[in-house]
């Protein structure tokens, strides 16, 4: 993928984001709710997550893989949750969620925590991110929705985290292009596979 020029390069992201999304979009509901479930489950056996005090997670679209039981997990199990809140273009803070009756509809209709609710955590304290995303690579590579809040954050902020992607099968590719501000990760769980990427 080296020596593309960065609009052949945003042309090859935006072509195989488009195509990921629509495979993701044409899962029917039950089949999602299932296979998330499953991963789910499989992410619980991590060690990486277990050992993890605080988890930095996001509140699900309804295509994507659903996480809604997972805060609900490390609520209850004692870890510390937090959810991203866009502070500006391109950056993003991490919040803390105290309780599930915290979250109300913030931008684009996302889920996120309460205004008056919203308490900063430093980055460093952060030990594991699920980070969402279009497609993933079998090396770490990923592709992201387009707007480099997790890029900038992962490897500015909190380069220190364990990053998991957990995502549906089909959304593994091959090659995903990928530029040197592009962040990877180390784990991607999907309702069949379990890829360990030793970086």
């Amino acid at each position: 993928m080296n020596g593309l020029s960065h609009e052949a390069m945003l042309s090859l992201k935006k072509d195989l984001r488009q195509k990921m999304l629509a495979f993701r979009r044409q899962l029917a509901p039950a089949t999602r709710a299932e296979k998330s479930a499953v991963i789910l489950a499989r992410l619980y056996e991590e060690p990486s997550f277990q050992q993890a005090k605080t988890v930095f997670a996001y509140a699900s679209m309804p295509d994507e893989v659903q996480l809604g039981a997972l805060l609900a997990y490390c609520l209850s199990h004692g870890k510390r949750v937090a959810l991203p809140l866009i502070t500006g273009k391109g950056l993003m803070e991490a919040v803390n969620l105290p309780e599930l009756s915290d979250l109300v509809p913030g931008k684009f209709g996302i889920l996120t925590v309460r205004p008056d609710r919203q308490e900063i955590i430093p980055a460093g304290e952060i030990d594991f991110v699920v980070v969402p995303g279009a497609a993933f690579s079998p090396e770490g590579d990923r592709l992201g929705l387009g707007g480099g809040y997790y890029d900038r954050y992962l490897m500015e902020k909190a380069p220190q985290a364990f990053r998991a992607a957990l995502t549906f099968d089909g959304q593994v590719t091959a090659d995903v292009p990928m530029e040197a501000h592009d962040a990877t990760v180390n784990l991607i769980l999907t309702e069949t596979r379990r890829i360990l990427i030793h970086t």
